[in-house]
This record gives structure tokens, sequence and C-alpha cells, in this order.
């Protein structure tokens, strides 16, 4: 049975930008424009109201920007990925996103392809489409709380169960967690990750 097409909602206040970018997004078979939005605050309302997997949020939106739909959109946990697309590399906008639960951030420079494909991967959970992370000064910065936690106790020998245990969230939160936190720092492996904590200084041995 074929899997169902990746539901879409493009958010952009630039007309012509919008209609490029679902033209095409919806020339992929895997992929359904369901949803567009002319502004933060109708993306918000569709993003409540509509069936979605995927939010594609310009992040200079009048009024409502795409900082303030996915601070909302986390806030309220509702069950959507958030793919940022801006004109600018901006740290700012990166950090603010990222620590804001969107999943990736990507810009509007780079390669249709390339965003066709940032979809496809915010869609299967894979965090990892980013700008350059020279962008952002301090990796830590685009960590949730959540994350950082996770990474703290990991860097501290504990196991899955354990970190599980300690926070009174499920293994598979745990895991959920690493992901997004592995991805925003660069690791590819738990080891990795824990090599990150200790030289960066995120983790002391006084802890």
């Amino acid at each position: 049975m074929p899997l169902a097409p990746i539901r879409i909602l493009i958010a952009d206040d630039h007309p012509v930008w919008r209609r490029g970018i679902r033209d095409l997004l919806s020339a992929e078979a895997d992929i359904e424009v369901v949803a567009e939005a002319a502004d933060g605050q109708e993306a918000l309302r569709l993003i409540r109201s509509a069936r979605l997997d995927v939010a594609l949020l310009d992040m200079e939106m009048p009024g409502v920007t795409g900082v303030e739909v996915a601070r909302m959109v986390n806030a309220e946990g509702l069950p959507v990925r958030l793919l940022a697309l801006s004109s600018y590399d901006d740290a700012a906008y990166v950090t603010a996103l990222l620590k804001n639960g969107a999943s990736g951030y990507i810009t509007k420079d780079k390669p249709p392809e390339l965003i066709v494909e940032a979809v496809r991967a915010v869609a299967r959970g894979e965090g990892r489409w980013f700008v350059t992370p020279t962008t952002v000064e301090d990796p830590a910065a685009v960590l949730t709380e959540r994350e950082r936690e996770v990474i703290r106790l990991l860097a501290m020998g504990q196991a899955n169960h354990e970190i599980a245990a300690a926070l009174f969230i499920s293994e598979n939160t745990v895991r959920s967690h690493l992901a997004n936190a592995y991805a925003k720092i660069g690791a590819a492996t738990a080891r990795e990750a824990v090599a990150w904590a200790w030289k960066t200084g995120f983790v002391r041995g006084e802890e």
C-alpha cells in the first residue's frame, strides 16, 4: 500500500513566491499542499484546524511572525512539524526558531530540490536542515530546555531508561529529544554528543 502524501501548509505573505513553492511541491507525488496562508495569524488558525504533517513558515510575515507562530505551536503542543523558510540566515531567527520547536530552517536561496528534500526530511522527523552552524555563536543556544536536560544526563553517563525515569517521560520521548538535539549540535551518535558536551563545557566535572 502506498504511503499517504506529506500534507503541507505554505505560509508566506508574498503571493508570487507562495505560488512558486506550491507549484514546486505539488509536482512531487509524495507531497500534497492542502492549505496556504498569507500571514501568521491565518497560518496558526490553519495549523490548529487542518490535519497537517509539515508547516512551511516564512519568517518575515507581517503581524504574527513565523517565530511567534512557532512559539504558539510549541506552547499548545500542536502535532505538526515546522520548517522555517527565510530570505536571511540571521542567527537570531535560527536560535529563536529552533528553541521554539522548529524542526529545520532553510533559506530561500537554496536550490528548489533542496527545499523539497528539506520538507521530506522534516516530515520524517529528521531535524537536520539548518543554515550553516557558524551563524549561531553558541550551538547549545538552539537546544530546548528539555533537550538540554537529556543531553546533560546522557553526558553524565545515564542510559535512556534512567533519563526517562529522572525526567518522568517515556524512553521514546527521550530518544526523540536526543535525535533532535544531535541534529542541532551536529552529532551523529550518542558518543559524539557526549564528546561535544564535555568539549564545549556544556557539562563540567563538578556536575
